[in-house]
């Protein structure tokens, strides 16, 4: 029953008092600077032009990209590149095209490794009017699908950002300055323990 008669003691002003010394807002602010320039960063580079994969059109495996595109011919329906991923096969056996306008020309056949698809040839010998296609990866366009990478419409839902060295600086900051509370908070505690344990000896 002497516990009921200790005097009350003004326990939310000291907690109050404790928590000012938290100054959190100064690094809030500046992680929220942070983010906006992040967002503003994010959003110039969405105005670059995004490289774009082709792929098999009928396993989807990879077969080249845009980094190494020389140019497209449009009439023969094919895209032209100067390199080609490690999923393309090359038929070493030369066969005379006879496609229209090729008279002449002897080619090497591309197949896909996955699912020895025909991707289109390779022109080993050409007429002076076809030299530009000469030692090329020559993919016709109905035998490839192809993505744009970055085109993703659907996004991982998430509120964390990358930890940066500017983020860490602040997130250890504010570390420095919770723990820095917490001691105080303990100082207090155990103050108030002492007079609220003093006041009730004297009752």
């Amino acid at each position: 029953m002497a516990g009921s008669l200790c005097p009350p003691l003004d326990l939310d002003a000291e907690l109050n008092s404790t928590l000012s010394l938290l100054g959190l807002g100064g690094g809030r602010a500046a992680a929220a600077e942070q983010q906006q320039q992040q967002q503003q960063a994010a959003g110039g580079a969405e105005n670059a032009e995004l490289p774009m994969v082709f792929l098999c059109a009928g396993c989807k495996r990879p077969v080249g990209d845009t980094l190494s595109w020389v140019a497209n011919d449009e009439d023969a329906g094919c895209i032209l590149l100067r390199s080609v991923a490690a999923g393309v096969s090359v038929d070493k056996e030369q066969l005379l095209s006879k496609r229209p306008g090729e008279y002449g020309c002897m080619v090497e056949t591309l197949l896909c490794s996955g699912c020895s698809k025909a991707l289109g040839s390779i022109y080993r010998c050409t007429p002076k009017h076809l030299d530009f296609k000469r030692d090329l990866f020559c993919f016709n366009v109905d035998s490839i699908d192809s993505y744009i990478l970055g085109s993703s419409e659907k996004k991982a839902l998430t509120d964390e950002e990358p930890l940066t060295l500017e983020s860490r600086a602040v997130l250890e900051d504010m570390i420095q300055r919770t723990n820095n509370v917490l001691k105080a908070l303990e100082t207090r505690l155990t103050a108030i323990e002492s007079k609220l344990a003093s006041r009730c000896n004297k009752v």
